[in-house]
């Protein structure tokens, strides 16, 4: 079988064609679903998961750091005695 030069050329054509229409097709369905409800909320819930995130990281430094006050305020002696204070 021998493939001739403008056999070679139409195929080559309409391969390229057929790349670019779908390339094109693809590209409006997305920017199509982008701007859907559900694209929306997509976007939305990806936001609020990474910000529940970040303020879960917050919550649990403020968390370590005030478990080491008290345990720095639980070492140290108070040394005031009580009675002195009710006397004055």
């Amino acid at each position: 079988m021998e493939i001739h030069g403008v056999d070679f050329f139409l195929g080559l054509s309409a391969g390229v064609a057929l790349g670019v229409g779908l390339t094109l097709a693809v590209g409006r369905v997305r920017a199509w679903l982008g701007r859907s409800e559900v694209g929306r909320l997509t976007t939305e819930i990806q936001q609020l998961k990474r910000r529940l995130a970040e303020k879960d990281k917050h919550i649990g430094r403020m968390l370590k750091e005030t478990e080491r006050l008290a345990e720095k305020l639980g070492k140290t002696r108070i040394t005031t005695d009580y009675a002195d204070l009710r006397d004055s």
